[in-house]
This record gives structure tokens, C-alpha cells and sequence, in this order.
């Protein structure tokens, strides 16, 4: 989202702030998804020895070919799923403050309670309210927000209080050992978005995202992520997980997966007992996020 939205009454569909980063980004034409993806949940991922078992998606497969692939097609709010919760948690809109109605297909909010349920078992928090900047928006072909596929996350919070922010905003200026433990938090559950969600968008890609995490299903459809080199994004965030979450002040954060990332990575993932080099395999990717997630 490239602004905040004007304040709106909770009881109307959410219709401004949709994601203006204008990118061209491609998805699975996926008519009938929602049984691939409801039906999420199971661990049984095979693993190395100390890794845990991973969430499974049934029914992956491969990309389809670009000629199969399309742009977000703009729906209304009624053709979408209208809920209030993140799995157990409230959603907040966050200029208001106030619970709302949030517009989703149902594949997406299914993946949104995966991601959850991912968090408290990983990160081990367990909130019982999400604030949020918005998911549908009317109108745009360039956003998979029109598409009832996108959300933008703001912070999670339980009890009245933050247990993670991820509105880099309001804490980019804070004293060192401060700074150190807000960046370790935004990018462990950055790791469990990453798992869930092709295109994860922090402040690292643009100033816009300063004040939220935007994730959609954009590059893989119901299928689940794994690295893509060329994408800056994701490959900033395995950059910044290695140095703000295991400290490796070795890795530069450039958008490019070099040696020294590569080498960073792999350690890592042989550390958690994962399976060969991040850009090998899917479960590769997984077992990196979920070690991030539990490395505090």
C-alpha cells in the first residue's frame, strides 16, 4: 500500500489502500482452489534430525507455463469471503483502531490461518488481534488487492499491548539494544509470511511499506513459495533474517544471492538439519523459515 486510507466505518467494505507498487507480477489461474488450500494444516513434511515438521500443502505442483499464468482479475467485495478474524485473533483496522469486516477469497484466508497458526507454534506468540492497513480494494488490475488476494499487516498485538510491530516506522530510530530486538521480531514473523505467501513486501523494497508487511499470492497461486534469485524481495529479506535474526553482520543486504549469502544460508539450514542449499527445493525454503522463526 503506497498510503494510509481514509477512516471508514467498520461496517462497510474496506475500498481504498490498495498496493500502488505497480508490479507486474503473474498467478495461477486457480478456479476451485479452495479445497487445495482449506484443507491445509497437516504436519508431515520429511526433515533432518532437530528440524521440525513443517506445514504441508496437499495438491502442489509445478508452475504452469507463462501462457497459463494471469494478471489479478478485479472482483467486487460480495464475490469474496467477509470475515473478522486471523485464525483466533480479531482483525483491527489500523487507523481506526476499531474490529472490522475484511474482504478475502477463501483460499487466501485460509492461508492467512495457516500462517497464524505457523506463528504461535514457531514464534511462540499467541495474538488475539491483528492490525491491519486493509486487504480488498476496488478496482486496479495491478493489485492483488482488487482480487481479494492480498493483506497488509500492521502489528500483532494480545492483551492491549504489541507483541510484534511491524510499523517500521514508529521504531526505525530506536537505541541500539531497542532497535536490535524490534528488527530480530519484524523478521522472524517476516519468515513465517515468507513461508505462506509468494510475495512478501517489507520496508526493504520501498518507502511505502515502511509501516506494514504486504503479502499476496501472486507468483505461485495456492502453491507454497520457494526462492526465486532474481526477486529482490525475497532475497533482501533471507539477507536481513541472516544478519537481524542470526547475526551474521557478514551478508550484506543487496538483492543479489551471492557466495557469501549462499554459504550463510547453507550453514544455517545444516545447522537446523534442513535439506541441501536454500535455492534447491521448496523444503529447503520452509526449514530456513521455520528455523528463523525459532531462532530467538
Amino acid at each position: 500500500m503506497s498510503q494510509q486510507p481514509r477512516e471508514r466505518e467498520t461496517t462497510t467494505p474496506p475500498v481504498t489502500g490498495g498496493d500502488r507498487a505497480g508490479l507486474s507480477r503473474r498467478r495461477l489461474l486457480t478456479l476451485g482452489a479452495v479445497g487445495v488450500v482449506a484443507a491445509g494444516g497437516a504436519y508431515a513434511v520429511s526433515r533432518g534430525p532437530g528440524l521440525p515438521s513443517l506445514p504441508q500443502l496437499p495438491g502442489l505442483v509445478e508452475p504452469s507455463p507463462p501462457e497459463l499464468r494471469i494478471d489479478p482479475q478485479p472482483v467486487e467485495f460480495r464475490d469474496l469471503a467477509a470475515r473478522r478474524r486471523i485464525g483466533s485473533a480479531a482483525y483491527v483496522y489500523e487507523v481506526t483502531g476499531r474490529a472490522a469486516t475484511y474482504y478475502v477469497t477463501e483460499p487466501f484466508g485460509a492461508r492467512l490461518d495457516r500462517w497464524l497458526a505457523l506463528h504461535r507454534r514457531h514464534v511462540g506468540q499467541a495474538p488475539d488481534e491483528i492490525r491491519s492497513y486493509g486487504a480488498w480494494v476496488r478496482g486496479s488490475s495491478t493489485s492483488w488487492h482488487s482480487s481479494g488476494e492480498a493483506i497488509d499487516i500492521a502489528r500483532l498485538r494480545a492483551d492491549g499491548r504489541d507483541l510484534t510491530s511491524l510499523r517500521h516506522d514508529q521504531w526505525r530510530d530506536a537505541p541500539a539494544t531497542e532497535l536490535k530486538r524490534r528488527l530480530s521480531l519484524y523478521w522472524r514473523t517476516a519468515a513465517g509470511l515468507h513461508h505462506e505467501f509468494a510475495d512478501v513486501l517489507t520496508y526493504l523494497f520501498d518507502a511505502a511499506h515502511d509501516n506494514h508487511i504486504h503479502v499476496d499470492l501472486g507468483r505461485f497461486g495456492p502453491e507454497q513459495p520457494r526462492l526465486i534469485r532474481r526477486s529482490d524481495a525475497q532475497v533482501q529479506a533471507v539477507q536481513a533474517m541472516c544478519r537481524h535474526v542470526w547475526g551474521r553482520t557478514d551478508v550484506q543486504i543487496t538483492g543479489d544471492f551471492d557466495d557469501v549469502t549462499r554459504d550463510a544460508t547453507t550453514q544455517i539450514l545444516e545447522k537446523a538439519g534442513g535439506p541441501g542449499e536454500l535455492a534447491d527445493s521448496r523444503e529447503a525454503w520452509q526449514a530456513f523459515m521455520v528455523a528463523t522463526m525459532e531462532h530467538a
